[in-house]
């Protein structure tokens, strides 16, 4: 009789990955979890858009929208390491003023949307961190106070911690060779119209010249063909190998992208690449890392993986030179604001000097613990329960995914503490992988065969949703400019809102409408540039000017008071004191014979 041969580690982990396909093992469907997601996508997006105008844009919003204010009525952006990170939120904020108009609540919703897609990816984790898991994953992604109020401003943050988690779900997809379904799709051919939007823009102006009518016509008869010609480029890529370089191409545009956003990108990369190292590295330092191999749930995610998913000879070669073309043709296409301005590829370049300079000051004053102290604040059952996941990952080794996410947070997490320059947005680039590990957190004690580690997962689970929720509530929707809280900082006072509504009132009555003239004679004024873009007789002067008789005067008190007072006295009355952030107040003034009596 022969021997019986014992299975290999090979064949064990073979029998593993089997066992989850789709392919060889259809699943009946899941209701119940695609109605949670449903839910919590439904939660996700109502804390992001509902009442989106109550809090006056920050100075910062106020200047990106000084920038989109241009491109929009002149068509003319140039990018400028010093001015505000990279190009991409101009652009995606151009399409949405465009089709719905250059105002506050479609330039904050061109950010929002990118807030609930965040949370639709974390459920497609769902393989790495358990069906719970994806789900308190994506819910606290949903209710985190610092992902709900930065998704509700009007800065880079969203849409670069977006695209990390996306470069992470397309390399994982890769990795595991899956075929591209409808948004990997979907995607694809939005980057690719993207990269062709250039030739339709360009040759759109040189046919049509002046004739708006002519311009339209065309731009839509060169669309027809660019959209053609996408959709054989889509259908090419599909039947190359199942389709599966599709994923590795999205990977490369979202690397492009981030730096195409913001200057961190190199940080989060990095992070990224030590964190694989550490995760490969583990099972030799570990030894029980090794005897419980077969009990990874990602045990597809491996090097040895996603060298065999690149391929080898031609089709490793044209991979390999899709991707990079992708990635430089996107950093050029938006550095360069689509071909009309060459020299912005090189500044791309002289970012990373002016943001070193920066990155050594601290800005907050808060010192190395600044986001631990503010995150035990307001984040704390996200920092504690990541904590936690971190320790299950990696010393009761069940998935790969989730060691990478720890190392992905807490990486991050140091690497922003060590750095001098503190601001609260750049929290959520590690508050994100937090979300995840914490959700995988939850996954695992509720998955314990031992009834108490289950009902601690079960209290856990609720006690931290329950606390989230009420944090997010209370900054985003009551003390949303209140200096005392977590992530508001030096944000503009709620009552700036009222003193616009002044000016709007007093513009009215002077029977001039929006061509009342405004002079702005406070050093201090922005975002109010923004709130002002419909008159074009608001002057910003940052200093005492002469009147000329002017309807309204705003200026800063107490600083100004008395030259306001002598030159201004005789002919003007004061409306009333406005606060634009902490230590700066505003006056407005009005004419006396269109004051109030």
């Amino acid at each position: 009789m022969k021997k019986k041969r014992k299975p290999s580690k090979i064949e064990i982990s073979e029998v593993t990955i089997a066992e989850p396909s789709v392919e060889s093992d259809p699943a009946p469907v899941d209701w119940v979890w695609y109605i949670c997601c449903a839910g919590i996508v439904a939660l996700a997006s109502f804390l992001r858009f509902f009442a989106l105008g109550i809090k006056p844009f920050h100075h910062d919003e106020g200047v990106n929208g000084h920038f989109l204010m241009r491109l929009f009525r002149d068509g003319f952006y140039q990018y400028d390491p010093a001015n505000y990170h990279g190009p991409t939120l101009y652009y995606i904020s151009l399409a949405f003023t465009k089709l719905f108009g250059l105002e506050t609540l479609p330039v904050r919703w061109s950010v929002a949307v990118w807030g609930v897609l965040i949370v639709v990816l974390a459920l497609f984790l769902r393989r790495y961190i358990g069906r719970i898991g994806s789900l308190f994953a994506a819910l606290f992604l949903a209710l985190s106070p610092g992902m709900v109020y930065i998704s509700r401003y009007f800065i880079h943050e969203m849409f670069f911690v977006f695209l990390g988690l996306a470069l992470v779900v397309a390399v994982a997809y890769f990795t595991e060779k899956r075929k591209p379904g409808p948004f990997a799709i979907f995607w694809t051919a939005l980057i690719l119209l993207v990269c062709f939007f250039p030739s339709t823009l360009n040759l759109s102006t040189a046919i049509a010249g002046d004739n708006a009518t002519v311009f339209w016509v065309v731009s839509i008869l060169i669309f027809a063909v660019e959209a053609a010609l996408v959709f054989f480029i889509l259908k090419m890529l599909l039947g190359w190998n199942d389709g599966r370089p599709v994923y590795l191409l999205l990977a490369s545009a979202c690397v492009s992208l981030m730096f195409a956003t913001k200057e961190t990108a190199f940080i989060t990369l990095g992070t990224m690449l030590i964190a694989c190292v550490c995760v490969w590295l583990w099972p030799r330092i570990y030894g029980k890392a090794k005897d419980m191999g077969e009990e990874f749930q990602s045990s597809e995610l491996s090097f040895s993986n996603f060298k065999e998913a690149i391929g080898t000879g031609s089709d490793r070669i044209l991979l390999l030179v899709g991707a990079a073309a992708i990635f430089i043709y996107i950093s050029i296409i938006f550095f360069s604001s689509f071909f009309t301005y060459a020299e912005g590829v090189g500044k791309a370049f002289e970012a990373y000097a002016i943001w070193t300079s920066t990155g050594s000051k601290d800005h907050t004053q808060n010192g190395f613990w600044a986001y631990l102290k503010w995150g035990m604040e307001i984040e704390g059952p996200i920092m504690i329960l990541s904590l936690i996941g971190t320790v299950i990952a990696f010393f009761l080794p069940r998935s790969r995914f989730a060691m990478f996410t720890g190392l992905w947070a807490f990486g991050l997490f140091a690497a922003y503490s060590i750095i001098p320059y503190k601001t609260p947005w750049l929290a959520i680039s590690f508050l994100l992988p937090m979300c995840i590990v914490a959700g995988f957190a939850i996954n695992e004690l509720v998955a314990r065969k031992e009834q108490a580690a289950k009902a601690i997962g079960v209290i856990l689970a609720v006690a931290a949703s329950v606390v989230l929720a009420y944090q997010t509530y209370e900054l985003n929707f009551v003390r949303y400019d209140d200096e005392s809280m977590p992530y508001v900082y030096a944000h503009t006072k709620r009552e700036f809102l009222d003193m616009m509504r002044e000016i709007d009132r007093y513009a009215e009555k002077s029977g001039k409408g929006n061509n009342a003239t405004i002079q702005i004679v406070s050093p201090d004024y922005w975002p109010m540039v923004w709130y002002t873009k419909d008159y074009p007789a608001a002057y910003f002067h940052a200093k005492i000017v002469p009147a000329d008789n002017a309807e309204m005067i705003v200026s800063k008190t107490p600083a100004q008071d008395a030259e306001v007072v002598r030159r201004y006295a005789s002919n003007y009355q004061l409306v009333g004191i406005y606060g634009l952030r902490p230590g700066v107040d505003l006056m407005l003034l009005v004419r006396k014979d269109l004051a109030d009596r």
